[in-house]
């Protein structure tokens, strides 16, 4: 039975990597500019973490000791206080936190209104309550959905603050307004932004919004340099509900010490640890200038992730491919999560990338698009 499932497999592995868009599961948690591949080293643009914590094993044990069995509610004290909540509860991934959400917190009668393409959590998440979409930026989307939706009981807006498929903020300001105008509630996704923007406290600390959303949601990996853990963050009754047993499996499995521990000595260093977080906006904002001299449309972006426009699904797709056999690691974005006229390559970037790497990044990007039609 399983040998004709196993041939199946082989050859949707095959097609993912002939797209270029294998990944390796060493690369998962990876920050580091270049990294090791069955292929070879390779420049790495899937960065999942931006900035090193840069904690070693004696700091995290004297942190761990010093905190002991109080080191969770230390942590969830200070990404509470770090994003302006009233509370905060800690999960072991991100995943988790959404199945909490989907799973636990709202029933039949509700409503979820998520972003997409950023929030595909939702897409696969256990759910009771209906499922609304709206794009990202799609200010006149969001009311239309609010409008449809209007039946449900309580409703939950659940948006990226930084789009995947763009790295642009999204308007949260208006967002909020809609929000009051339909009487709903907002949770805000901070993984791409938590860690980077003013002070730490994410993009709704940048657009002045901080501690308005019912609830903010986000990984310890990013900005952090944990190798597991999430949080939700937000009005106290939602925390302390989600920590009654209600049935459910229970979502907040423990994070391990040694991330609660690096996490604290992280949001402990943020007020002196700005040049990174400056740095890795300044060779973003180099790639993009880069990029447009060779000739690319990039969309905005305010954050470390941008968008290489290329136009269908195939076509970006051979690009991702001929760039990985370059030696350069990127993500195809393209349909179903992003429509077929819009397909893109996606950058991540990482404070460990360098100036000079930066520079042959966009030269083969530029080779690489010539070569196979994508610029003229």
């Amino acid at each position: 039975m399983y040998s004709d499932f196993q041939d199946q497999l082989r050859s949707r592995l095959a097609a993912i990597n002939d797209a270029g868009l294998y990944n390796e599961r060493g690369t998962l948690m990876s920050g580091a500019a270049v990294i090791d591949t069955p292929q070879g080293q390779v420049l790495n643009f899937k960065s999942q973490v931006y900035i090193d914590n840069q904690v070693d094993a004696a700091k995290t044990e004297t942190i761990a000791a010093k905190y002991g069995d109080n080191l969770a509610s230390v942590l969830e004290g200070k990404i509470a206080r770090l994003l302006g909540a009233e509370s905060c509860l800690l999960f072991n991934s991100l995943t988790d936190a959404y199945v909490a959400i989907s799973a636990q917190l709202l029933n039949r009668s509700d409503a979820i209104i998520y972003d997409t393409p950023s929030l595909y959590s939702f897409t696969t998440a256990v759910s009771r309550a209906s499922k609304y979409k709206f794009h990202n930026t799609d200010l006149a989307d969001l009311e239309k959905q609010l409008k449809l939706s209007q039946a449900q009981q309580n409703r939950l807006i659940v948006v990226d603050s930084v789009n995947i498929a763009s790295g642009n903020i999204a308007p949260l300001n208006q967002i909020f307004a809609l929000a009051d105008r339909y009487r709903a509630m907002v949770a805000v996704d901070e993984t791409n932004a938590a860690g980077l923007f003013v002070d730490g406290g994410g993009a709704s600390e940048l657009l002045d919004v901080k501690g308005r959303a019912e609830l903010t949601i986000g990984s310890l990996a990013k900005a952090f340099g944990c190798q597991s853990g999430a949080y939700i963050a937000g009005r106290r009754e939602i925390i302390d509900y989600l920590r009654q047993p209600t049935g459910l499996p229970d979502f907040a499995a423990p994070m391990a010490k040694t991330d609660m521990a690096a996490a604290i000595s992280a949001i402990d260093n943020l007020p002196q640890n700005t040049a990174q977080r400056q740095y890795l906006l300044q060779i973003t904002n180099y790639l993009i200038r880069k990029l447009y001299g060779e000739g690319f449309e990039i969309p905005p972006t305010q954050s470390a992730i941008l968008a290489v426009m290329v136009g269908d699904n195939q076509k970006a797709e051979l690009f991702a491919r001929h760039l990985h056999r370059n030696n350069l690691l990127v993500t195809c974005l393209a349909s179903p999560l992003i429509d077929n006229q819009n397909a893109r390559i996606v950058l991540q970037l990482s404070a460990n990338h360098t100036q000079e790497q930066i520079e042959q990044t966009a030269k083969i990007f530029g080779k690489v698009a010539r070569e196979i039609g994508v610029l003229q």
